[in-house]
């Protein structure tokens, strides 16, 4: 009788962990598909570059992409945003990127330590570039409106 016990918790035991294994493949895939429908697309729709520290070579690099999909995207640490960066320097709502019919508008929303774009403190709301290097906090991100292909 015990023999018939151990042999179906063998079993149902058995039968979880690939079922679990199963369930993480298929997140796995899920993600992997996410992340290579949007790296196919993410040159052409208009986006938010995060940029890392100098690595060792003194080069700067991006880390995460933040899709500017909306007609107004907040930036800050509130989880509420629509772009959440947990950076301590960085104000609940901090910057504010909207969608205008001349193109993407930056405005600070009153933050401690500012908004800058190229070097320069964000004072009034202006128009957005492609390139344009907006710091916020110890955090750098650089605008991109992405190209826009024909044919």
């Amino acid at each position: 009788m015990y023999d018939i016990i151990a042999m179906l918790v063998r079993y149902a035991l058995t039968f979880v962990i690939y079922l679990f294994i199963y369930r993480i493949v298929k997140l796995i895939h899920s993600d992997i598909k996410t992340m290579t429908i949007w790296e196919e697309a993410k040159d052409e729709k208009p986006h938010l570059l995060l940029m890392s520290s100098m690595d060792k070579a003194g080069v700067s690099t991006a880390v995460e992409i933040y899709p500017l999909g909306n007609q107004l995207s907040v930036i800050g640490r509130d989880i509420g945003c629509e772009i959440v960066i947990a950076d301590p320097h960085i104000s609940s709502k901090h910057l504010q990127i909207e969608k205008t019919i001349h193109g993407y508008s930056a405005q600070d929303l009153g933050s401690v330590n500012g908004t800058y774009i190229n070097g320069v403190r964000l004072l009034n709301p202006i128009l957005l570039k492609s390139g344009d290097e907006i710091a916020i906090g110890i955090t750098h991100l650089v605008f991109s409106e992405g190209e826009h292909r024909h044919g």
